[in-house]
């Protein structure tokens, strides 16, 4: 029998969830966490926003000691430290700023789990300190930012290159960098100045698929700052976040000033300020003092008004230098703009990178809404598939509006009926849905001698397969400001009014009641994190308490069961927050306990179409409607009794692809579901297309891959790529009964659960009696599944995660498996080294030397 796991921390170890609130790892996070705990050094290069932070921060709650962290910004520390007491973790930092000498001699009695430095403090610190330090326990050193190593340490901050002077010190301890991007160059300069051994690198996709990036003319001019300042206040009037970012302290100052005129909370932050100027600074408030009056202390005193307003949620827009930022922990920045352009294409995505880190952003420069286009798409490809594609975007546009002139005449372009009567659409809006066909795949631009010729893509001749004159499947675009100009009035997908001030990233999912409740519960949030001197996210992120709004928990059993609901957050916060969904809820006439709303339908619309009218074989058809219509399994398909032969299960599967992509309603979040693709295998697949650079053939894809994720698994992430299916529909990743995961697992029917048997009081107490102070959620009977399968009444002992615990509680050296093999004689070996590895994996255990030993 398999054994069901979480990749989840519990009890005495300090939990993901506990303090965190996430029910499940990232991609790359788990594996990472493990090799630091088995003392590797390790190097991380993953982008902005997909949890490096966590990769340290995890390990000292595990191991119960402290782990020093290298921070290249005073500013970034106090965020850090700020959200990690939010969390109900102790942490400190040590710099030349930090005036309270206690500090420094608790850190070095080991008081807290995180302590970070600047490079300085850590190099100029006495070697007494770090003995003493490592009596009490350090887990890890690590360097956040590590590109420094090489950016810095040659010359402006040295000390970032004798980091490595530490390992003198810190033998034993395992090393860790972290960055968003490294070249080859730079990930070699950090492992050889932190005398990294033998390091496990971890390189994540740099995909962020989240971020809308746009190019504008640049003009040092007051009319381009005019036009900029107004697409600023665009962004602030859709509740979003936003840093400018300049390449001057000039400009920093000018364009502060300019949104200071105009009624805008902004920050100022560059590099010719003082330390101490700053931390005056961090007194200010957006809403004690006028901003007249900012404008002259910034003017005259060079103060950095409003820095930790910013990341409470206090002012709106940070005007920075590039120093700014760096590590920033703030998830709700919804803008970046570069005023100017950055010195590097690998500074740009560090700098973009700061953008959505929730996953939640979908600009870098100015504001997109989305609406169907499938009509005027259909119009413009089947107008250019007339003219031949021996034209540019011009000739089918004069066509589609009604022109008559000699040039379309000479070509003797055929003019559908269906062409007729769409003059009142511009030209330029014709060419701007036009250059959004070419951004998504559906038109082909070349370019022939100097003459750009446009026509239809094979995708692009799928989407005219699939369509009829008078209906089209779904064909989703991002609203341009030349596209929403001219639109003419009809219904968009997913539309919903602008209404309380919400950008519509914000209130996505949300009905007008519950988006009512969100913009409540945001001001709820505010109110708080004042009252107690932090930042709002420090508190709750904007995505837990959208999941918050959608649930509207009556119990604090309920809100902890929200993923990103922490313990800290339950504790402190709970209360307050239950007491206030009940009573806006009630007001809004919102019901409590909408299980109903946890997950909500964010499957794009599909429409169904009969069958004569789609490019399907009948066999593909046919298991198409079987698995969505009749509800059969892939494997009763395949082996379906009216079948001549048999056919593989992935063909069946191949074939429901097929038929999604020719427009075929599919459930995504059932489909991903029975095929087991969870969202790190999705990572791992697009990371893997990413280094092929071609999606046109799969084996060189599969070569990338470990050999048990199979083609079909490939061929269905292509299809979510280019259906523009959201990886939401996708489960988290954990441990599940399937052939592509490494550990096996069966969780039993109810009726067959341990708890619901006579036994279970027994069961209980013996839970208790072997592992006596661990928590009923870390050992609860739903975890003692049988790993054999053998009956209850075998003589030979058998493994079950409690008498596992309880046996290994005896060997405080450490067990070999041999030994393990020879206790358990009653199960067998497969088992037992499938349950070791989900131990380990929830980290109530460890291996080293060959040998387990409880955490």
């Amino acid at each position: 029998m398999g054994y069901m796991c979480r990749p989840e921390v519990n009890g005495r170890n300090g939990g993901v969830k506990k303090f965190f609130g996430y029910s499940t790892f990232r991609p790359y996070q788990k594996e990472i966490i493990e090799k630091i705990l088995e003392g590797r050094d390790c190097l991380v290069v993953m982008a902005t926003g997909s949890g490096k932070s966590l990769c340290y921060q995890v390990p000292p709650l595990v191991a119960k000691k402290t782990a020093v962290v290298i921070s290249p910004l005073l500013s970034l520390m106090q965020d850090q430290v700020m959200a990690l007491r939010q969390r109900g973790i102790k942490a400190e930092h040590l710099s030349s700023a930090q005036t309270d000498s206690s500090v420094q001699r608790n850190a070095e009695s080991g008081q807290f789990n995180i302590l970070y430095m600047t490079p300085e403090k850590a190099c100029s610190i006495s070697t007494s300190f770090w003995s003493n330090l490592l009596n009490m326990g350090i887990c890890l050193l690590a360097v956040d930012e590590a590109h420094c190593i090489s950016e810095w340490g040659h010359d402006f901050r040295v000390e970032y290159k004798q980091l490595g002077n530490l390992r003198n010190i810190l033998t034993n301890v395992p090393f860790v960098g972290l960055t968003a991007t490294a070249t080859e160059k730079v990930r070699i300069d950090i492992t050889d100045s932190l005398k990294m051994r033998d390091p496990y690198v971890t390189i994540g996709s740099f995909d962020r698929n989240n971020l809308f990036y746009g190019v504008k003319s640049f003009k040092r001019s007051s009319s381009f700052v005019d036009e900029l300042v107004g697409e600023v206040s665009k962004c602030v009037a859709n509740a979003g976040s936003t840093i400018i970012y300049c390449t001057t302290v000039k400009d920093v100052e000018q364009i502060f000033k300019s949104l200071l005129e105009a009624g805008i909370k902004a920050g100022i932050y560059h590099g010719q300020m003082n330390n101490k100027a700053r931390e005056e600074s961090h007194r200010f408030s957006a809403f004690a003092i006028d901003v007249s009056e900012i404008a002259l202390v910034v003017a005259f005193n060079e103060i950095n008004v409003l820095l930790k307003s910013f990341i409470r949620d206090e002012s709106d827009v940070m005007v920075a230098t590039i120093a700014f930022g760096m590590g920033i922990d703030k998830p709700n920045i919804r803008y970046v703009i570069h005023y100017g352009c950055p010195k590097s294409l690998e500074s740009y995505y560090q700098e973009s990178g700061r953008c959505g880190r929730d996953g939640n952003c979908d600009n870098c420069t100015t504001s997109r809404n989305e609406s169907d286009m499938s009509r005027e798409a259909f119009l413009l490809m089947a107008c250019m598939r007339a003219c031949g594609g021996n034209w540019g975007l011009g000739m089918p546009v004069d066509v589609l509006r009604g022109s008559r002139s000699k040039k379309i005449l000479d070509a003797q372009v055929r003019q559908s009926s269906h062409f007729m009567g769409l003059g009142e659409l511009s030209a330029n809006w014709w060419k701007a849905l036009g250059y959004q066909l070419i951004s998504h795949g559906y038109l082909t631009e070349t370019i022939r001698d100097v003459f750009k010729f446009v026509c239809v893509s094979p995708k692009g001749m799928q989407f005219l397969s699939s369509s009829k004159p008078d209906h089209q499947p779904p064909l989703v675009l991002p609203v341009t400001d030349e596209l929403s100009g001219n639109e003419k009035p009809r219904n968009k997908l997913g539309e919903v009014k602008e209404f309380i001030g919400l950008s519509p990233l914000e209130y996505e999912g949300l009905s007008e009641a519950e988006a009512q409740l969100y913009k409540m519960l945001l001001e709820e949030r505010m109110k708080l994190a004042r009252a107690v001197g932090t930042a709002p996210y420090a508190i709750c992120g904007d995505q837990t308490l959208k999941k918050i709004v959608l649930t509207r928990p009556s119990t604090k059993a309920r809100l902890a069961n929200i993923d990103g609901v922490n313990q800290h957050l339950l504790t402190k916060y709970g209360d307050h927050f239950l007491r206030s969904i009940q009573r806006l809820s009630q007001g809004l006439n919102l019901s409590l306990d909408d299980d109903a709303s946890i997950q909500p339908n964010i499957t794009k619309p599909v429409y169904t179409t009969p069958n004569q009218e789609r490019k399907l074989t009948p066999a593909r058809f046919e298991a198409w409607r079987m698995w969505h219509e009749d509800g059969l399994s892939f494997q009763k398909i395949a082996n379906f009794p009216g079948r001549s032969a048999p056919v593989k299960e992935d063909t069946v599967i191949g074939y429901i692809v097929d038929a999604a992509q020719e427009g075929c309603a599919i459930d995504w979040i059932r489909f991903c579901r029975e095929i087991a693709l969870t969202r790190e295998l999705f990572a791992n697949i697009q990371a893997a297309i990413l280094k092929v650079g071609s999606k046109d053939k799969l084996k060189p894809i599969k070569n990338e891959l470990p050999e048990e994720i199979s083609y079909a698994l490939i061929k269905v992430c292509l299809a979510i790529q280019d259906l523009g299916i959201s990886a939401e529909v996708i489960p988290p990743g954990h441990c599940r009964a399937d052939e592509h995961s490494n550990v096996t697992s069966v969780l039993l029917p109810t009726s067959n659960h341990p708890c619901h048997t006579e036994g279970t009081r027994e069961f209980r107490r013996s839970v208790e009696n072997a592992v006596g102070h661990y928590t009923d959620d870390l050992l609860s009977p739903s975890k003692r599944h049988k790993v054999n399968g053998k009956e209850e009444n075998s003589l030979a002992p058998e493994a079950t995660e409690s008498s596992m615990l309880s046996w290994l509680e005896n060997y405080k050296d450490g067990v070999s498996l041999s030994d393990i093999l020879k206790h358990f004689n009653g199960s067998t070996e497969e088992s037992i080294v499938e349950m070791l590895s989900c131990l380990e994996s929830e980290f109530l255990i460890f291996k080293k030397n060959n040998l387990y030993r409880l955490m």
